[in-house]
Parts: C-alpha cells; structure tokens; sequence
C-alpha cells in the first residue's frame, strides 16, 4: 500500500503522502480530545502540536523524500 520512492506508481500512497494526511487528523484529534476534557482550543491544539510537529520532523529529517526533480515524470 505504501512505496517509498517509485515515482512511476500511480494510486500508490506514498509514507510523505500519509505523513501529510496525517498532520489535521492529529490537529482534529486534539481538538476533540479539549473539547471532550474541556480544555481551551490553545491548550487542545498546542497539546496536538507536538505529534504533529514529530511527524513533520519524521518526514524531513529521519525519512527525507527522495528522488529528482518535482516536475519529472
């Protein structure tokens, strides 16, 4: 389901493709947990922002894209 670098797969998910999917669904997971525990949005959100932020660094540092050129196909 994922691939790692093949630029020629179409309809393939790709790790950076989940990594971006995955960064609101944590914003709007802290959301619902704050709104559930009663806490303030900031709280919520900065509490989220620190999963978020790791994947980022996931995706830049630890498992950097790639390959050639953006435009390339």
């Amino acid at each position: 389901m994922f691939r790692r670098d093949e630029s020629d797969a179409r309809g393939m998910l790709s790790v950076h493709d989940a990594v971006l999917a995955l960064i609101p669904a944590i914003l709007v997971a802290a959301a619902a947990a704050g709104a559930a525990l009663s806490w303030s949005w900031g709280t919520a959100l900065a509490v989220g922002s620190v999963p978020a932020s790791g994947t980022i660094g996931y995706a830049l540092f630890y498992n950097p894209p790639a390959g050639g050129n953006a435009g390339e196909r």
